[in-house]
């Protein structure tokens, strides 16, 4: 276990850590009286992470109501509610700090990390490892970061290569400066029966983006509009089934049925 990125935010003197790690190990509970004491241990068994969630019979509300699900030492499952709070680590455990944690598949998914107890000499190890190879990074830095370790594909369409980057579970990047981009829209058609009533409404997802492309002579530059069927430049740029395709971009199911000719006129 390593830390890969790290941001710290100093404020009056106090340093606060948010770090990206390789990996981290699952913590898991006991019941000790009324409480719940999780932990994390190495390959030594020393505790790493520690968590204590303290039960107090007058209050509610613990969480913001919500239920807690805690996998136990024994493998099983125990929910709470409303009565047990976080009481920051156990204090048998040793001496421990709060940081901000995550792993890089964490962070791709929401860039929010999560507050944990770590054991502060095995941190210190980590920050020596750390610091003898690598800096600190802003906040933002580090999403940009994780953002661009996914796979991507370049976007292309019936041939055309389009300077769009696209990942393998749904995200948009301009090929060039690597900014985040939403190069998409959802769009409402609706068909009429001759008495001038609804007679079908589609919604369907469009692939929509203006770019300029370089040429070899004057003006040297053109304005280039894309606007065609999402899907379709989704199926002609990844390497995945359209079943798989639908799932993980979220695409209206109108996007992948097969209509007559006309229906959808900017396919």
């Amino acid at each position: 276990m390593k830390i890969l990125k790290m941001y710290v935010a100093r404020k009056y003197g106090n340093a606060h850590y948010y770090c990206m790690f390789d990996e981290i190990p699952e913590v898991t509970y006991e019941k000790i009286g009324l409480d719940y004491v999780g932990s994390a241990v190495d390959e030594n068994g020393n505790v790493i992470f520690s968590e204590h969630l303290g039960h107090e019979s007058f209050s509610k509300g613990a969480f913001g109501g919500r239920e807690l699900t805690l996998t136990m030492k024994d493998g099983s499952k125990t929910k709470i509610k409303d009565q047990w709070w976080d009481w920051g680590h156990y204090k048998k455990h040793g001496k421990f700090i709060s940081i901000g944690a995550g792993t890089l598949e964490d962070l791709q998914r929401c860039y929010v990390y999560c507050g944990m107890n770590i054991n502060a000499d095995t941190f210190q190890l980590m920050l020596d490892d750390y610091y003898s190879r690598e800096k600190e990074y802003e906040y933002y830095e580090i999403e940009k970061w994780a953002f661009m370790q996914k796979k991507w594909y370049r976007l292309q369409i019936d041939g055309k290569k389009l300077p769009i980057m696209v990942s393998e579970n749904g995200d948009f990047a301009n090929m060039y400066t690597k900014e985040k981009i939403y190069p998409y829209e959802k769009r409402v058609i609706t068909k009429y029966r001759n008495t001038g009533k609804t007679d079908k409404v589609f919604y369907v997802d469009v692939l929509k983006y203006d770019y300029e492309e370089e040429l070899n002579e004057p003006p040297y530059k053109r304005k280039v509009r894309i606007e065609c069927s999402l899907l379709k430049a989704l199926k002609q740029s990844l390497p995945f089934p359209e079943e798989l395709i639908v799932e993980r971009f979220k695409l209206h199911p109108a996007t992948h049925k097969v209509w007559k000719k006309g229906d959808i006129p900017f396919c």
